[in-house]
């Protein structure tokens, strides 16, 4: 990841380096791919759930980027704008692959033996329980606590309002805690 001076902000790095980016700097189209790559790549890899089309949709995130960067506006970070563009072809290649399996069509979690919730075990818990919730649900959570982006980013990232956001929220955790109750969890588990 690139390190930044006491120049400026990451923001401020972010926005000098698309700007050098719109003049065909590859350089600067280099540090910024360093300093945004690992975020982009676990965002989509959540979302999508194969790391090959993770990756694929990661190189056009980036080349769309490249070619987009003189038609940054300057409306939001930097880094929002890109986790916007690397979600709408993430929307567009789970669109294409709609057509051969059912995206929410997941085994009922609820089966099997009670979990063991030590340790390591309750990452594999949530991952599992993640998987049950619908891509909406599982993308939003994904946003909030994963990135740790703000309503706000999140509204911008999804073009929805940020009372929108708010309410996916709500009703994803409340899907979350179904879906970990069905398994067997409790609150206090997780």
């Amino acid at each position: 990841m690139a390190t930044y001076t006491s120049e400026g902000s990451l923001t401020d790095q972010d926005l000098a380096l698309l700007r050098k980016i719109s003049e065909g700097d590859e350089e600067a189209f280099r540090r910024l791919y360093e300093a945004t790559h690992k975020k982009v790549y676990f965002y989509l890899y959540r979302l999508l759930r194969r790391r090959a089309m993770a990756e694929d949709v990661m190189v056009e995130t980036y080349t769309e980027v490249w070619r987009g960067a003189k038609h940054f506006k300057g409306r939001s970070k930097v880094t929002t704008w890109m986790m916007g563009i690397a979600r709408n072809l993430a929307m567009n290649e789970l669109r294409k692959v709609r057509e051969h399996e059912k995206i929410d069509d997941f085994p009922n979690l609820s089966g099997g033996p009670a979990p063991d919730t030590e340790g390591s075990d309750r990452r594999r818990l949530l991952k599992e329980a993640m998987a049950g919730l619908s891509i909406n649900h599982r993308e939003i959570l994904d946003l909030v606590f994963f990135h740790e982006m703000t309503y706000q980013e999140v509204s911008e990232v999804l073009d929805i309002p940020v009372n929108t956001v708010k309410t996916r929220v709500f009703y994803a955790k409340e899907a979350l805690r179904e879906i970990l109750s069905r398994m067997g969890v409790s609150r206090d588990e997780v």
